[in-house]
């Protein structure tokens, strides 16, 4: 019945239409197109998500109308409506059909080209007229078959309405353009080539098989079907596009010739060079006409390729968490993992509070835009505004808020590091908890020892080559050179404050009385860090004694200088590790490079809870399991020598495996 109905109502519309003015026509259709668009709420969310993905960030190359910075959300916005008034007036012209002749062409059509249709056509060669979902594409037939030059086009069936689908083809052949229909029909499209009839394809679909070639910064599958037809029957192909330039005027392109048959190399090959010369035309017409492209398609859906974005709060141990997790996804097969990282900065503490609120209670994440306007800075907002992700990474409480606000608007995946409470977990698509933090076990939580990290043998060997090239580096004496490399070299690293310990001046010194009198005993040396939250006081007192000390060989002060690599390379160096009990991140890290490692606890604030903390339940649990040793200040000298002398068998933490079976699920 509804059938029936819409097929009467187009052909009342459809007589109505002829009667009009061409332009009063299109310009109905625009206006009912940009109507459509508020109704169609999903496919313009795609197609602002495929927009974001192919011009969102800055890369050189962008056209002038994504600008430098990348597209912005309104610029988008304002191409996905150009879209939907294209469209509208598409319908309208459709209905227009019976009306359309040679006087309307030679009025309102201009071809670019036309020389490499006529050479094709003159060669004695089938032709195969390759075309996109870009403008009237339904014009390009219907053009091709009125100049004289009847086509077989390749459509797919409409099953929903077949009563106004067959009015719609009846339409488009009383023109001269006979329709044949994916499946059965590509039978009668082959045998047409056999005869050397004009044929035509819609070439830009999204296809679960074919060759994946680059479109727009990610590996897209097109459809191998046209180019294999047209290198077995010896077709030329010759690529067609036509853009609306205002209201019923058109501009039709038609490309230089694709002639695959005569092409040198393997099939799969020359198949492949077709698509990718397909694929590099239709780029340069959507760049030259954004809007006239069907953005709204699921073209992606079939990609290799995925976009990370790691959130960070601009702790260095929290970014390397997260970048573990890049590298995992990365070292998996099959898919091509690009990684962007953007720092998280809130206008103020309630901006903070008003996004983890929002977080937390609204479970649709309703508002979202807005949200993240008023909570974060002008310019953060506009990065992320910007930004494209499959995947979103956060790492700490600050930045759990923004990953679940935004994965939710990008359509993505979220993998939270650490426990995002209040945030329930549920919101998260997967999470890395570490087990001190006592959380009920779910399919999509993943618990830990401590924090993650990626190190491995080799990343430590490169990271101790590369240390040797700072301008801190005091090489060893010649003595020790000739053997290759230091004996006895002890890695500190030293943190700093937090609201539970202090690392004071008094704690560090009795640190550096015992590294230094085991480095004496054994002949070694040290080399030392800290983090970014050592007090001042203490970074002075440590450039006072160990500047020019002869058993320091590298000594690093995170407030005054950088630390990229550093650790890294350090641990690379060490026979044994000395770290603060404070900081999870630093242990974590120092048990994974497979070397002895002794924890030292600074003091406890005064004031605070007798429960044990965080990192006092996580060191009970290394301790345990045998990955450290825990003792205070004043015995890690003696602790060291035995270390250093004796080289005990070293048990190593090794999360890695842990997070790299655990991100399949993501991807």
């Amino acid at each position: 019945m509804i059938d029936w109905f819409a097929c009467a109502l187009v052909k009342v519309f459809g007589g109505l239409a002829c009667r009009l003015p061409p332009s009063v026509c299109v310009r109905i259709g625009e206006v009912l197109g940009e109507l459509a668009m508020f109704f169609q709420p999903r496919r313009v969310r795609i197609g602002l998500l495929n927009l974001k993905a192919a011009f969102g960030e800055p890369r050189p190359g962008l056209p002038p109308w994504a600008g430098q910075a990348g597209l912005s959300p309104k610029e988008a916005r304002r191409i996905i409506r150009g879209i939907f008034r294209n469209m509208g007036a598409g319908v309208m012209e459709m209905l227009y059909l019976s009306a359309i002749d040679n006087a309307y062409l030679d009025r309102y059509v201009e071809l670019v080209g036309r020389e490499h249709f006529n050479a094709a056509l003159a060669s004695g060669r089938p032709v195969v007229m390759l075309t996109a979902h870009f403008g009237n594409w339904e014009l390009t037939s219907i053009i091709t078959a009125l100049e004289g030059h009847p086509i077989v086009a390749l459509a797919r069936a409409q099953q929903g309405f077949p009563r106004l689908y067959k009015l719609l083809v009846s339409y488009r052949e009383s023109k001269g353009c006979y329709i044949v229909h994916k499946g059965k029909g590509m039978r009668r499209l082959v045998q047409a080539i056999r005869r050397g009839d004009l044929t035509g394809v819609v070439g830009d679909q999204a296809s679960r098989q074919g060759v994946a070639v680059e479109f727009f910064g990610r590996s897209a599958l097109f459809a191998t079907g046209p180019f294999e037809l047209a290198r077995s029957h010896g077709a030329l192909i010759v690529p067609g596009f036509i853009h609306r330039l205002r209201g019923p005027f058109h501009r039709g392109f038609l490309e230089p010739v694709i002639d695959l048959a005569q092409a040198q190399g393997t099939a799969e090959d020359i198949i492949r060079s077709g698509i990718e010369r397909f694929a590099a035309l239709l780029t340069r017409h959507i760049e030259q006409s954004p809007e006239q492209w069907l953005w709204m398609h699921k073209r992606w859906k079939h990609t290799t390729a995925r976009r990370v974005l790691v959130l960070s709060d601009g702790k260095l141990g929290h970014v390397k968490q997260s970048l573990a997790v890049v590298k995992a996804m990365q070292e998996l097969q099959n898919f091509d993992v690009r990684e962007q990282v953007v720092e998280v900065a809130y206008r103020n503490r309630l901006g903070r509070i008003l996004a983890t609120a929002w977080a937390w209670l609204v479970p649709g994440g309703l508002g979202k835009w807005p949200v993240l306007r008023l909570a974060l800075t002008s310019v953060c907002y506009q990065r992320l505004a910007r930004a494209y992700a499959d995947v979103v990474v956060s790492c700490g409480a600050s930045t759990a808020p923004v990953n679940a606000l935004l994965s939710r608007e990008l359509r993505a995946k979220s993998v939270v590091l650490m426990n995002p409470a209040p945030i329930p977990l549920s919101r998260f698509s997967l999470a890395f908890v570490p087990a001190h933090d006592q959380v009920r076990p779910a399919p999509n939580i993943v618990q830990t020892y401590g924090a993650l990290t990626g190190i491995a043998n080799g990343q430590l060997t490169e990271a101790r080559d590369n240390l040797q090239l700072h301008p801190k580096w005091k090489p060893p004496p010649t003595s020790d050179s000739a053997k290759g490399r230091m004996a006895g070299l002890v890695a500190v690293f030293l943190g700093g404050d937090n609201p539970e310990y202090r690392v004071t001046a008094e704690f560090t010194d009795v640190i550096l009385q015992q590294v230094l009198a085991a480095c004496e005993a054994v002949d070694g040396a040290c080399l030392v860090t800290t983090s970014r939250r050592t007090p001042a006081a203490v970074e002075q007192r440590l450039a006072d004694r160990l500047a020019s000390h002869p058993r320091c060989r590298f000594l690093l002060l995170a407030g005054r200088d950088p630390l990229d690599g550093t650790l890294e390379g350090m641990l690379g160096w060490a026979d044994a590790v000395v770290v603060t009990g404070e900081s999870i991140s630093m242990v974590s890290e120092a048990c994974a490079s497979g070397r002895p490692v002794i924890v030292v606890e600074p003091p406890v604030r005064p004031g605070s809870s007798h429960r044990l903390t965080k990192p006092q339940r996580y060191l009970e649990t290394l301790v345990r399991e045998g990955y450290v040793h825990r003792h205070p200040p004043h015995e890690i000298g003696q602790v060291l020598q035995r270390v250093l002398t004796e080289r005990p068998a070293v048990r190593r933490l090794d999360t890695y495996e842990t997070v790299r079976d655990a991100v399949k699920r993501v991807l």
